[in-house]
């Protein structure tokens, strides 16, 4: 498997990452497609294509910083899922990336227990930190995520490292913005 890094909308494989990621998201988890485009010019942001003999087959969107990697999104195609890509492919990512960090919804549905249950058959750890993840767009609230870390839980000072990219970097490229955030 390959990460083929885009970085910009010519890249191949962008509209169907660009695809998947509007259909594996909910809205308030998505940037708008210029801020995507702006985000892409920033050194510490990756927008990878995860492809297999020329075919795209999923997406892993993360930002590297000082002793931590946030993965921001990260998706396998319909067709791909329970057929072990995804594992393959972070499986290839984390060691070369620890620690790595990533958020999931709280498990409450079978939905979102059975994505916990495959991040920890990885070899991610749930931390108990209280983290709200601010919303990409105007009109939605922060709501509640779950950080899991790969090779082990954070410490407080690798959460608090992980929360300052979060806030003052990723979130640079989002319309709600880091103005409109310290009032949130």
């Amino acid at each position: 498997m390959d990460r083929i890094r885009m970085t910009d909308p010519e890249s191949p494989y962008y509209r169907q990452a660009m695809e998947l990621y509007a259909a594996g998201f909910p809205l308030h988890e998505q940037r708008r497609p210029e801020e995507q485009i702006q985000a892409m010019k920033d050194p510490a942001f990756h927008c990878d294509a995860l492809v297999e003999s020329g075919t795209f087959i999923g997406l892993l969107f993360y930002w590297e910083a000082v002793g931590v990697t946030y993965v921001e999104h990260f998706a396998v195609v319909e067709a791909l899922r329970s057929s072990g890509a995804g594992s393959r492919a972070l499986a290839a990512f984390c060691p070369a990336h620890a620690p790595v960090v990533l958020e999931i919804d709280p498990p409450e549905d079978a939905v979102s227990t059975r994505r916990k249950g495959f991040y920890q058959r990885l070899g991610f750890a749930e931390n108990s930190y209280a983290h709200r993840h601010p919303p990409y767009r105007t009109g939605f609230a922060p709501h509640p995520l779950v950080v899991m870390s790969w090779p082990e839980a954070l410490s407080p000072e690798a959460y608090s490292t992980f929360s300052r990219m979060l806030s003052h970097r990723v979130m640079r490229y989002a319309q709600v913005g880091i103005s409109q955030l310290a009032a949130t």
